[in-house]
């Protein structure tokens, strides 16, 4: 379910609308949110240190990002083509 949305929201991003760049940003400890980000074509471009607090605890960050050539390239039906 997930992958489907993310999906329909990097191809709106790209599709209908001029963006360049799509960005995303979850804990380095969501192991399933960063396979389904790598899945859909999102490449892992840095930490952020201590930068989430959540619960009285620190969590590290993990930045993703998409660039519309990167989405372009992906050998995937479209959202509207479904």
């Amino acid at each position: 379910m997930g992958a489907d949305a993310l999906e329909a929201l990097t191809d709106l991003a790209f599709g209908e609308l001029p963006l360049h760049r799509v960005e995303a940003v979850t804990h380095t400890d969501n192991a399933a949110a960063l396979a389904v980000l790598s899945g859909a074509g999102f490449v892992r471009e840095g930490v952020r240190r201590s930068s989430c607090l959540h619960r009285g605890r620190r969590h590290d960050s993990a930045v993703l990002g998409l660039l519309r050539a990167e989405w372009e390239a992906l050998a995937r039906p479209r959202s509207w083509e479904r």
